[in-house]
């Protein structure tokens, strides 16, 4: 049976482990991680309604947050975690990606 894909949190893996931008901050990770995923949603016909956006996107930055901070315990940046990653990671994280890039 395939494994079941959580979208926010392949997205988040993807730009996490794949994607390099050394000026990268905290602030603006959580927030391409959150945009992306919106952007998922809306090719995906899944609608948020425009009163309760401001609030969705909230949730989602707070769980991505929460979410970067258990995956570099031990880092300081995340180009240092990113050093430490294997090239196996590397390869299951674009695999994962991949496919949800194909349902959207």
């Amino acid at each position: 049976m395939p494994e079941k894909i959580d979208p926010l949190y392949t997205i988040f893996e993807n730009q996490l482990i794949v994607v390099q931008d050394e000026k990268m901050d905290r602030q603006t990770f959580v927030l391409k991680v959150v945009q992306e995923y919106i952007k998922y949603l809306r090719l995906n016909h899944i609608a948020i309604p425009r009163h309760l956006e401001h609030h969705v996107i909230d949730e989602l930055a707070e769980q991505v947050s929460g979410m970067l901070t258990k995956k570099m315990y031990g880092h300081l940046t995340i180009d240092q975690f990113q050093s430490q990653v294997s090239d196996k990671e590397k390869a299951r994280a674009k695999r994962k990606y991949s496919r949800i890039k194909k349902t959207a």
